[in-house]
């Protein structure tokens, strides 16, 4: 969305990203009965009136830390 001072100063172009802005990602990393480990990817992303709201970028049950690792590169790569 434009700013009106964007408009009157004759500024042109695509206007700026509504991609939300991503304040902070949190990872849950959590051992369960089987051996396997649980995964979860959120982020925490301000909106265009300045309020924070939180998004899950992905989750999954892996089995080794590898994995995990490797989903939470996805899950973040998604978003950069």
């Amino acid at each position: 969305m434009l700013h009106e001072d964007d408009c009157a100063s004759g500024v042109t172009g695509p206007p700026p990203s509504v991609v939300p802005s991503i304040q902070f990602y949190s990872i849950e990393v959590s051992p369960m009965a089987d051996g396997r480990v649980y995964v979860g990817v959120r982020a925490t992303i301000c909106e265009s009136d300045g309020e924070l709201d939180d998004m899950e970028l992905g989750s999954d049950r892996v089995d080794t830390l590898d994995e995990a690792l490797a989903l939470i590169r996805r899950a973040v790569a998604l978003r950069n």
